[in-house]
């Protein structure tokens, strides 16, 4: 049966690294180089974990000095081998990066390659987040949401299981943008609290995002800003932090954002 390479399966995140540390069999090595040419989601997924080849060793040398090992190595122990393990003539070693990534979660500041982590800011309105979200957001393209289910029950559903876990009501009709259709509502991770992100796929201009955290700073006014080439509009009421993100025009992106601002405070 011929298998088409554009609409397959989006590697896993454990695959591409064993790609990148040439861990993998000729034949599945040849499959994940063909994806990696042709398919957009592939490439900028295997570019963003490529980055892990930079030298990371001098910025996590004093948290490898000062881990807890004990528990590092246990934890270690139970993750597969194609992630940790790592010839020793590369200096520090994945499974060394590892470790420091582990540790990091452990003071509440990083995440492994399986999630989303966000990092630590002593403030909700540090750019920090936002700047994360708009990196993440910018290795979506349309196929990444294009064949997600978009019907009513799942996504009140979805957003059922935002809102429990940010403590906040949101309603479909209350999130819907139009003529842009709602494709999925997740619950990411900021800092070690929730963090909503309902996505969207705009016809013309691509994937857009609503995200949502949890705060504690006050209101603040709808402000705007840029990142990776996207429109950002970011404001917060008493309990929480918003941002509307997309290629749509500044103009276009502040009368969405304040719909969805006006029908949330409702």
């Amino acid at each position: 049966m011929m298998v088409d390479l554009k609409h397959a399966e989006m590697p896993s995140d454990e695959m591409l690294v064993a790609f990148l540390d040439g861990e993998l069999s000729g034949e599945e090595r040849a499959r994940i180089d063909r994806l990696i040419k042709i398919d957009e989601a592939v490439t900028a997924r295997y570019e963003f974990l490529s980055r892990s080849e930079m030298a990371f060793y001098d910025a996590f040398q004093p948290l490898l000095e000062n881990a807890p090992t004990a528990k590092l190595e246990a934890i270690l122990g139970g993750l597969p081998a194609s992630i940790t393990d790592e010839p020793a003539s590369r200096g520090l070693s994945r499974r060394g990066f590892m470790a420091a990534a582990i540790g990091l979660v452990f003071v509440g500041v990083a995440g492994d390659r399986g999630f989303m982590a966000f990092k630590e800011s002593s403030s909700d309105h540090n750019d920090d987040w936002r700047a994360v979200v708009a990196e993440y957001l910018s290795l979506y393209t349309p196929d990444t949401l294009a064949n997600l289910d978009s019907d009513e029950q799942s996504q009140s559903a979805q957003l059922q299981n935002v809102g429990d876990a940010l403590g906040l009501s949101l309603p479909l009709q209350a999130v819907s943008l139009p003529g842009i259709p709602l494709k999925r509502a997740q619950v990411l991770q900021y800092d070690g609290k929730p963090l909503g992100q309902i996505a969207y796929l705009d016809p013309e201009h691509g994937p857009m995002a609503l995200c949502i955290v949890q705060s504690s700073s006050g209101p603040r006014s709808p402000q705007t800003e840029r990142r990776h080439g996207m429109n950002v509009v970011y404001w917060s009421d008493q309990t929480h932090s918003y941002m509307l993100i997309g290629r749509n025009t500044a103009d276009k992106l502040n009368d969405l954002a304040e719909g969805v601002r006006t029908a949330l405070t409702a």
